[in-house]
């Protein structure tokens, strides 16, 4: 039920869905890593909020970006899309893990020399300088012809 609500657009007025921002876990700051309640960013600007819970985190989604109504407080939507918000930031914390410079980035384990730009391709092939096609040849000066011969 959780999983379904998360997508379902028909939540909001504006035909926003948890899913839409948050589709494979992006538009998440790093601090939805942290165990809730914990301050997050865009109900602590909207509206100065210090810390919130995933149940109050998921209401405020509903009145801000979604403009729709709050769930009421003891229903099984509400309960049900808190639910399945856990399990999203389970994920989303095996991910951050795996890469902390952007955790929603696959291919971040790709390039351990590199980790925060992980989808260059050359960054395997030359750790120090990756997309210099010489410095493989001389890795003290690569682009000096002379260099390999002394």
């Amino acid at each position: 039920m959780g999983q379904a609500l998360w997508n379902d657009r028909g939540l909001s007025t504006n035909g926003l869905a948890c899913g839409v921002c948050h589709l494979n876990n992006g538009n998440f700051a790093d601090t939805f890593a942290k165990p809730y309640p914990h301050q997050v960013k865009m109900p602590h600007r909207m509206s100065g909020v210090e810390k919130v819970t995933l149940d109050e985190m998921v209401q405020f989604c509903m009145l801000a970006p979604m403009a729709a109504e709050a769930l009421p407080w003891d229903s099984p939507e509400l309960a049900a899309l808190t639910a399945y918000g856990a399990e999203v930031q389970k994920d989303f914390i095996q991910m951050a893990q795996a890469n902390p410079c952007n955790p929603c980035n696959p291919c971040a384990a790709a390039n351990p020399c590199n980790p925060c730009n992980p989808c260059n391709p050359c960054a395997a092939a030359n750790p120090c300088n990756p997309c210099n096609p010489c410095a493989a040849a001389n890795p003290c000066n690569p682009c000096n012809p002379c260099a390999a011969g002394n």
